[in-house]
């Protein structure tokens, strides 16, 4: 079966006539572009006929706004006295020639649709009626970094798949756009060898060619010209120009490679008239005038480009209906972070184009069909929806590849054995299948993940009105522009990067930002809406592939989670009681916060309730005759655990992947060496930790299939309700029940996570003292390192920290390390003293309040299943009810309404008719507006 979609650089292969077509050089032409944090984008100007090597006048830059064109009314070849009946031969002069200087100023595809996303100044309601019938609805956001071109496709192949079900209900491919931010364009994939994958060779050959961008359009000459200024700005700083001219020899070597570019300085700085001979060329006071001149332009060309983008345009074409999905490939400059790119979407593309719906994914992510569209139609159906996800399933692709030289063990286990992909895999399912449902049952969801999530563009701003008329009538009038706040929730969200001077004041405050998603959740639900989780939206993404890389990616989520509710527990009582929520809204929300904060103390206590629960295992299996015997090896093992929870801490501790950064800058081999040092270690003792925990689990098992469901049954629950068992059994069918039902309800709806999570539960539940131990001892332990921690981020460490954040970090660790110290101190004392009951009342307690909690998450997640089949079938109503008398046209109608284009032009007479509310007729006139405009002004 043919795909229906095809990119436009795949619309006319290369070698068609159609190769340098000026109209299309037109529409797509790369543009750079300028994020300013009070004008929004504008557009950056080069005069590239300035030579580099000329300093006066060089990289001479003009910053202009964007320009909108209307390219509905323009048609220098036909009269016009058509659209503008009665107003005369001058006037119809006069409209030709601001259309030809529109056209002039235009930046292609993007000016047209800027232009429609406008409010427009015009009263006639026809004239309207096209302007709402062509703006945007739908901005996805596709953040990259050095992934490979591979898995870009994957992602723009599933947005891809759902422009037909947009189409059946009104919203036309031009009226959804993509951006894909690149974080940086020095670290785009550029691999020697991998040709494919690389993301510059594929422009150069998919884009370039087709279209005839040359030189400075090119992605390839902005990448080396960056590269090139970067690097002389980085050899010729004043430190390496002091360190030079006290080494002679390294001032001439580095002269020698390049000699070039440094002579035609020397000769530019000496002037036409000078004769440069070649004793000149070796005066070191020359060499250092023309490295101190080269850093001087080089400084003046990164600082011009701090805050701008070179952005491609070029868009998917749908077979259909002939329509345009625009996409912006945006390379920034400057490597600012995965929130830096959300802040080119939210403050730079949506302040500009101010859609009304908002999509986050991450490079990779591969929506099945109809799952942006299934989080869209849940938003456009119930307007206090601020913001949804979807289901996110594991995409297992290769075997687990780990890049740390294991023991043999761990190395077994680890890559042969126990699959990592498939324990991340079975997690995602559980999360899904219990955390996700229980949340939404409460109306808000702690964590809408930007690897696949949507918003409502307009709950950033305004506050939610529970009139659900006045709502739909602001929906029907989308083109009134949304206020900007002073401090909205998008400036609280973006907070770090907007103030390019920002510094975190705290510890808790610089983590909480690893996990801005779950404050940016807080603000909208305190806006007034609520956030939900929507099944059927599947999403399918990559795990991590090595246990290395899993540790990292934790410990970014560990740390920014815990700072990040710490943060929201302790200040949301202001920004809740201003809300627009009912009482039952805020005690939901209090009561989602309150069982988070729990979850949050018990693994805060982890390791104390392990010590204590292996203390009682082995309690309950040494029996040697021997009192003191017994006493010794219960105190042994315990004291082999502590050993091994503090060799974690240690080597947690010390590892600093920003010190092993600079180390590596001398010698790659020994970045690795020390980094497979650390991390080796870190692994075999975890591996240790998890077979004593293992064997705790298997045995605890044990015990409870035969103490409770052989040796007591049902009956004594009657008979001896004293008898601590008796509760044990009712507390372990109740947890088992509430864990079991709402999975079992979901099997019609989400029968593949079901299957999966079954199949690859054993993985998982090896990986779970791994989970317990490892990454939670390793995160407390590198709570200073603020970086990314997965791509190849791991240059921020704890070198990078003030002696004030170290001593916070000193603090942090202390008070957790005495704190659990305490806890499991008590707790064996007690154990030892023999009070009566009090052993198994304590251990009543504890299971008391998992048993709640366990009860209290199937129960909501069982609740929000039946109350899901309720909400889907409100929203295939709606779906039937806005998608009625919308059909597929065929061929020939598209060419028909195409021809009547180029023959008369006139939009009105099109609407009047009534043929632009087909949704697939007005993709393709816009379309053909768009390439006769361009066209027209050749």
């Amino acid at each position: 079966m043919q795909n229906p979609l095809q990119m436009t650089r795949k619309f006319n292969r290369a070698n068609d006539n159609s190769i340098q077509d000026i109209t299309h050089k037109k529409i797509y032409e790369p543009i750079e572009l300028e994020l300013n944090k009070e004008y929004g984008l504008r557009y950056v100007k080069n005069d590239y006929e300035n030579n580099f090597e000329k300093e006066e006048g060089f990289d001479k830059r003009e910053i202009l706004n964007l320009q909108p064109i209307d390219i509905f009314k323009m048609n220098p070849n036909q009269n016009q006295t058509q659209v503008i009946d009665q107003q005369g031969q001058n006037q119809n002069q006069t409209q030709n020639l601001q259309n030809q200087s529109q056209s002039e100023q235009h930046q292609g595809l993007l000016s047209a649709i800027i232009n429609n996303c406008q409010q427009p100044k015009i009263d006639n309601i026809t004239e309207k009626d096209i302007f709402e019938q062509n703006r945007i609805k739908v901005m996805i956001c596709i953040t990259m970094y050095s992934e490979k071109y591979s898995e870009l496709e994957k992602s723009l192949s599933g947005v891809g798949k759902d422009i037909e079900s947009f189409l059946k209900i009104g919203i036309a491919p031009h009226q959804i756009a993509v951006t894909v931010i690149f974080d940086g364009i020095v670290n785009i994939c550029h691999k020697p060898g991998a040709y494919r994958d690389n993301i510059i060779p594929y422009f150069e050959s998919e884009i370039d060619k087709k279209y005839g961008f040359q030189r400075e359009q090119t992605l390839a000459y902005q990448y080396n010209k960056y590269q090139e200024q970067l690097k002389r700005f980085q050899d010729y700083n004043p430190d390496n120009i002091k360190y030079l001219r006290a080494n002679t020899d390294q001032l001439l070597k580095k002269y020698k490679k390049h000699r070039d570019a440094l002579k035609k300085t020397m000769e530019r700085l000496k002037g036409e008239k000078y004769n440069l001979i070649e004793q000149d060329e070796y005066i070191e006071q020359n060499i250092v005038d023309a490295m101190e001149n080269q850093y001087q332009i080089a400084k003046k060309y990164l600082e011009n480009r701090k805050n701008t983008a070179w952005v491609y345009q070029d868009g998917l074409i749908d077979n259909q209906s002939n329509g345009i999905l625009p996409i912006f490939y945006t390379f920034k400059f400057t490597n600012g972070s995965k929130l830096s790119s959300h802040m080119w979407f939210f403050k730079g593309f949506c302040q500009l184009l101010q859609p009304k719906y908002c999509v986050l994914m991450d490079v990779g992510a591969n929506p099945q069909k109809d799952a942006i569209f299934q989080l869209i139609m849940a938003m456009e159906q119930n307007p206090k929806l601020g913001g949804v996800c979807g289901t996110m399933r594991v995409q297992i692709e290769e075997d687990d590849k780990d890049d740390v030289e294991l023991d043999i063990v761990t190395n077994i286990l680890v890559n042969k054995v126990f699959s990592i992909q498939k324990c991340q895999s079975c997690e995602y399912d559980i999360a899904h299948l219990l955390d996700k449902q229980a949340e939404s049952a409460l109306d808000f969801i702690h964590v809408l993940p930007g690897a696949f999530s949507a918003y409502r563009y307009k709950a950033f701003f305004v506050n939610y009105k529970d009139d659900r008329n006045q709502q739909r009538c602001n929906q029907e009038n989308q083109n009134i522009l949304i206020p900007q706040q002073e401090e909205g929730i998008l400036d609280k969200y973006l907070r770090q990067v907007l103030d390019q001077n920002y510094e975190h004041q705290t510890l808790q405050e610089a983590n909480m930002f690893l996990a801005e998603d779950r404050v940016l959740c807080k603000l909208l639900f305190c806006n007034g809406y609520h956030l939900r989780y929507i099944p059927n939206a599947l999403v399918y993404v990559d795990p991590c592939t090595s246990l290395k890389q899993l540790i990292q990616q934790r410990r970014r989520w560990i740390n920014g989670s815990w700072h990040a509710l710490s943060y929201i527990s302790d200040n949301y009582d202001q920004d809740l009681k201003t809300s627009k929520h009912s009482w039952w809204d805020k005690q939901k929300f209090i009561l989602s916060i309150t069982q988070a904060k729990i979850q949050q103390l018990m693994i805060y206590f982890m390791e104390s309730f392990q010590i204590l629960w292996l203390y009682m295992i082995m309690y309950a299996i040494v029996d040697t005759g021997d009192l003191g015997l017994n006493n010794f090896i219960i105190s042994t093992v315990i004291a082999f655990y502590v050993f091994l929870v503090f060799m974690v801490i240690y080597l947690s501790i010390n590892y600093d992947p920003a010190l092993l950064k600079e180390l590596g800058k001398q010698e790659k081999e020994k970045e690795k060496i020390e980094t497979d040092y650390y991390f080796s270690r870190l692994f075999f003792v975890s591996t240790c930790l998890g077979f004593i925990s293992l064997g705790t689990v298997v045995y605890t098992i044990y015990l409870l299939i035969t103490e409770i469901f052989f040796n007591y049954g049902f009956n004594d629950i009657v008979e001896k309700p004293q008898v601590p068992q008796s509760y044990y059994l009712v507390l372990v069918v109740i947890s088992i029940g509430s864990i079991i039902l709402p999975i079992l309800s979901s099997l019609f709806q989400l029968p593949q996570n079901i299957f999966n999570a079954a199949l690859t539960m054993i993985p998982y539940f090896y990986y779970q003292p791994t989970y317990m131990h490892l990454f939670v001892i390793y995160s407390f332990c590198r709570i200073d390192d603020l970086s990314w921690g997965t791509k190849g981020l791991t240059n921020t460490g704890s070198s990078s920290v003030n002696s004030d954040k170290a001593y916070q970090k000193f603090k942090f660790l202390l008070t957790w390390l005495v704190l659990n110290t305490l806890v499991t101190a008590v707790l064996l004392i007690l154990f030892q003293i023999q009070i009566y009951l009090l052993p198994q009342g304590l251990i009543l307690f504890i299971s008391v309040i998992l048993t709640i909690l366990t009860i209290l998450k199937g129960f909501l997640a069982l609740w929000y299943r039946i109350k899901y089949c309720s909400i889907q079938s409100q929203i295939e109503q709606y779906i039937n009810s806005i998608n009625k008398g919308i059909n597929v046209v065929n061929k020939e109608q598209r060419n028909k309404i195409t021809q009547q284009i180029k023959e008369n032009n006139n939009i009105l007479q099109l609407q009047i008719d009534n043929a632009l509310q087909n949704s697939y007729l007005r993709a393709s006139a816009f379309t053909a507006y768009l390439e006769s405009f361009f066209k027209s002004n050749n």
